[in-house]
């Protein structure tokens, strides 16, 4: 039974034709997303992986091997098993950083677009065997249906001009549905529905010929079994034992090429971006392949049973042929035909990415001209490669020339594409591999697979010495393939290993190994862009993708990362920058989008921002939420719980980088500054507003790590006042900054009514003096106003006279100091800064406490020199002095000492008060400036004394220090020193 050419022509271009259909409804939209979108869609897409392999040559590994060709589904079915351990990291790396192919990926991880170009170079050759198997079996299947099976065997002429028309209607379809998207953005709608299509018309193609065969050779099951029963020789051939060896090697490098064939890893990778997908398809693809595997067995005994001619590759025809039923010929042939044609499409696209991104690309970039896209230039040279390519594996196929079968030239693509096993491990799992050690793996092993495997399929003769192995090894001479692959897998895997140990891996692998190995694959890095807004990345990125190019592609990074034309803040920039390079890899490929990011857009040489991103590492990790489990899950919680008691904290809490950006600003933050946290995170502090941006500046490069009190003017006449502290977060200078902010505005206006209800206290306790004081020359007065009422002589009266004024002079300063010292407390005026002579500051205030009469009598000495001028507030200083010479008069014995000296240093005067009394002990110097703590008994002091004089000192510039003891006890003695500027009348400047 035979078909005319112009009948096959017919069937091929009306089966193809179906397929165009499915793909452009699904492009259109007008197939239901609810389809298209499905996981099953994808599931099924993923059965590319059973080509011609699977529809054609797997009959000769079932005759070859027995049950061992269950190897061939077992190998696919393991990889997707075990899909956790490599399938997920890989999709996850693919999906971040927008990689395609096996060279996106081992490029991105060994930072070398050398190692793409090889990759690239060895897969073109790995994948010629498999194109020309696909190839071979529509040829030979051709061939057969025309009634011409003797030019199946190796000819000088093989008449396969339809399969030429074969391959390029296949280019066709490649072009039309293969390059719609040009980035891994989007899946290719239409290619992914059109391959899950041809997977179910396999399928039910291979079930429904099974079930014929049954049916129409054996007359049902039963019968099956009843001539398997009495056919020793069926028997033997199912039931011949695959050695250990041999099945662990079949096992192995089918098990490699469910992630190693490019046409596998398209689909798996760059056809899906979720992780849900591929986790359905951890259980959904082994039950299609379980589906798939159950009709080869029953259609291999039928085809025993005939006993055709045909090789064992084309038992279905054979079987079709001797029924001489044209419906079961005709699902054979579209088996075949489906299985081949989305094999080659699929595996050429991949390949034509490999080839434009690794080859072309990074040797020469294209010239931009504004009158043609980018994108235009990248669809047609992609269209250009995969017709080359197709054309490629069909002159392999007629190198080939029939010389070996279908199953022989699969298991040498398989045992060449195994050889890049080692690469896709290190990956995720081998931080210390290098690139010259997968360079130097992968040229030795596929030279010894060249050697010894592919020659021989083109016809030059295999060395006898593998044979004599291979009956060794395995037991079986018809074993040197698997020979060939281990030794190829062998020497590959030992290079690789021992020259990635002996030689130095560079900084930038190391840093893409830690990528590949972290599970949200990303390193967040806080450098410095050059570009300090999104819209200069436009203008910078012009220059390598064109204007029009550039423009769209910030457009879509922005659109993705929900960020306005508008953005500055730097770390946004940095994602954004992220952005583009991983849409780029998947539009150019990643050694080129990396090497034009980093020309156009550069990092600043300049130190500081190199640490990690801690804004966006926190940010990820809340937007992960409770996808942590076990201990991870616990770090996650303790880091939520110290985020929220930094956030909950009183006092204002900011950190920065040493380059000025806001990592940190806490609730408190915003009450105090009345900026909300969204708005400064991630941006610069030199983004901040008024007033708050040159507070926080100026106290940065100021040498004090603590400012206790400092007044904001805030807008409309407002005011606050906080305490600053800063510390490094790393414990030294180029460390991260971390500066507490305090509102003490409360505070403050506590402390001065506290400042004045100790002047008061101070006056109340002087009143009883004041009195005696004042008692004393008032009764001189009337006594002499009451003499001068009967003097007579002229001379009497004026000296009467002199003495009225001069008591009266008396009262008048004693009611003008405890004026002055009253309104010293007020707390009504600002801090006034002027020359004041410091003499006559400590003589008024001894004068003021020698007012109290019911105090301890001491002898006050003033040492200062008369022509010292400070720069102070007279009435504040005349507070200090009071207080501390009220503090040293608590502490002496009566008769006591108390001595005030001055010295000039380095325009700054050192003022010492020193008394005799009972000293300080050291353990409590620490506290004696804290509000309300005192020494003395209940009710004889407040404990504001010394609290007042450090804020007192501290708001006009100066400092005080305490030293005591003295000496021995129990006149240990305590020494004040005080600090303030130097001036002079002239002038309210530092001499």
């Amino acid at each position: 039974m035979s078909f005319s050419l112009p009948e096959i022509l017919l069937a091929i271009v009306g089966y193809l034709l179906v397929l165009f259909l499915v793909a452009h409804l699904a492009e259109r939209g007008i197939l239901s997303r609810r389809i298209t979108h499905h996981p099953a869609t994808y599931v099924l897409s993923l059965a590319v992986i059973a080509g011609a392999m699977a529809s054609n040559a797997i009959f000769e590994l079932a005759y070859r091997y027995g049950y061992g060709y269950l190897l061939y589904y077992l190998g696919v079915v393991l990889m997707f098993l075990v899909g956790t351990l490599l399938l997920l990291p890989l999709l996850r790396l693919c999906r971040v950083y927008q990689l395609a192919s096996l060279a996106d990926v081992l490029t991105f991880r060994f930072r070398s677009h050398r190692v793409g170009a090889a990759i690239t170079l060895a897969m073109c050759l790995t994948l010629m065997p498999l194109l020309a198997l696909q190839i071979q079996a529509v040829a030979d299947s051709i061939h057969i249906l025309a009634g011409a099976p003797d030019r199946l065997m190796p000819a000088v002429q093989r008449q396969d001009t339809l399969a030429l028309l074969f391959c390029i209607i296949i280019i066709v379809f490649a072009i039309l549905f293969g390059t719609r998207n040009l980035t891994s953005e989007r899946r290719n709608i239409g290619l992914v529905t059109a391959v899950a299509f041809e997977s179910l018309v396999k399928l039910a193609a291979m079930l429904v010929m099974m079930w014929l065969a049954v049916q129409q050779v054996f007359g049902g099951f039963g019968g099956l079994d009843a001539w398997l029963a009495t056919t020793p020789t069926a028997r033997a051939v199912i039931e011949q034992p695959l050695h250990g060896d041999a099945a662990r090697v079949l096992l192995l490098v089918f098990f490699a090429g469910a992630v190693c064939m490019p046409h596998i890893f398209h689909m798996a990778f760059a056809e899906n971006k979720e992780s849900q997908d591929l986790r359905a398809a951890s259980w959904g693809l082994p039950l299609y392949l379980l589906l798939l595997a159950i009709p080869v067995l029953p259609l291999a005994w039928a085809g025993m049973r005939l006993e055709h001619d045909l090789p064992a590759g084309y038992t279905g025809l054979a079987i079709g042929m001797a029924l001489e039923s044209p419906g079961f010929i005709a699902l054979a042939f579209v088996a075949g035909l489906s299985a081949a044609s989305t094999a080659i499409i699929v595996a050429t696209l991949a390949l034509a990415n490999m080839c434009l991104n690794h080859l072309i690309l990074p040797q020469q970039m294209l010239a931009i001209r504004s009158d043609q896209s980018l994108y235009s230039q990248l669809k047609w040279l992609r269209r250009g490669l995969i017709t080359v390519l197709i054309l490629a594996g069909y002159g392999f196929f007629m190198a080939v020339n029939g010389k070996q079968s279908l199953a022989e030239l699969g298991l040498v693509a398989f045992a060449g594409t195994v050889q890049f096993l080692p690469g896709i491990v290190a990956t995720p799992y081998w931080a210390g591999a290098n690139r010259k050690g997968l360079i130097s793996g992968l040229v030795v092993g596929l030279a010894l697979w060249f050697l010894l495997m592919l020659l021989p399929v083109m016809g030059i003769e295999q060395p006898s010495w593998l044979a004599m192995i291979a009956g060794r090894w395995f037991s079986h001479g018809d074993n040197a393939w698997a020979v060939a692959s281990i030794m190829a897998l062998g020497a590959n895997l030992a290079l690789f290993i021992v020259v990635s140990l002996l030689t130095t891996t560079t900084e930038e692998e190391r840093v893409a190994a830690e990528i590949c190995s972290m599970d949200l694959l990303s390193r967040p890095s806080r450098r410095t862009l050059t570009v300090h807004s999104a819209g200069e990345f436009s203008q910078q990125l012009a220059a390598g993708l064109g204007e029009a190019t550039a423009h769209a592609e910030v457009a879509r990074a922005l659109r993705e990362l929900q960020f306005n034309e508008d953005e500055t803040r730097p770390y946004a920039l940095r994602r954004l920058r992220s952005r583009i390079e991983a849409n780029l890899s998947g539009l150019l490929g990643p050694a080129v989008a990396f090497g034009i990011v980093n020309r156009c857009i550069p990092f600043a040489n300049k130190p500081g921002g190199t640490g990690g991103d801690i804004f966006l590492i926190e940010r990820r990790l809340d937007q992960a939420g409770g996808q942590f489990t076990g201990l991870a899950a616990e770090l996650d919680n303790l880091r939520r719980h110290y985020r929220q008691t930094l956030d909950n904290l009183p006092i204002g809490v900011c950190s920065l980088t040493n380059d000025g950006e806001l990592l940190l600003w806490n609730r408190s933050m915003q009450r105090i500054t009345g900026i909300a946290s969204s708005t400064v995170l991630g941006s610069l502090l030199s983004s901040l507003p008024t007033p708050w941006r040159e507070i926080i500046t100026n106290f940065l490069y100021e040498d004090a790590d603590t400012i206790l009190k400092r007044e904001v003017t805030l807008g409309e006449g407002g005011s606050r006042w906080i305490s600053m502290h800063k510390a490094s977060a790393g414990g030294d200078q180029d460390g991260d900054q971390i500066v507490l902010i305090e509102d003490i505005s409360d505070y403050e206006l506590l402390e001065q009514e506290l400042l004045h209800s100790e002047r008061l206290a101070s006056i109340g306790r002087l009143a009883a003096g004041v009195a005696h004081e004042i008692g004393n020359p008032i009764t001189g007065i009337a006594c002499l106003a009451q003499n001068l009422e009967y003097e007579e002589d002229p001379e009497e009266v004026h000296e009467t006279a002199r003495d009225i004024l001069k008591q009266t002079e008396r009262v008048s300063r004693i009611v003008d100091s405890l004026v002055n010292f009253s309104h010293a407390g007020s707390g009504a005026g600002d801090v006034r800064l002027e020359p004041c002579n410091l003499a006559d500051c400590v003589d008024e205030a001894i004068h003021l406490l020698q007012l109290d009469r019911q105090a301890k009598a001491l002898d006050f000495e003033n040492h200062c020199d008369r022509e010292l001028l400070v720069l102070a507030d007279a009435q504040r200083l005349l507070q200090v002095f009071v207080n501390l010479l009220g503090n040293a008069r608590d502490a002496s014995e009566n008769g006591g000492r108390v001595v005030v000296s001055a010295s000039v240093s380095d325009s700054r005067a050192l003022i010492e008060v020193e008394d005799q009394g009972c000293g300080i002990p050291i353990e409590l110097q620490n506290q004696v400036f804290e509000p309300f703590f005192t020494t003395k008994e209940p009710g004889e002091g407040t404990g504001l004394g010394l609290a007042l004089v450090y804020s007192i000192m501290d708001d006009m510039g100066g400092s005080v220090q305490i030293q005591s003891p003295l000496g021995p006890p129990p006149a240990a003695g305590t020494r004040i020193c005080l600090q303030l500027p130097v001036c002079q009348y002239d002038s309210l400047f530092q001499v």
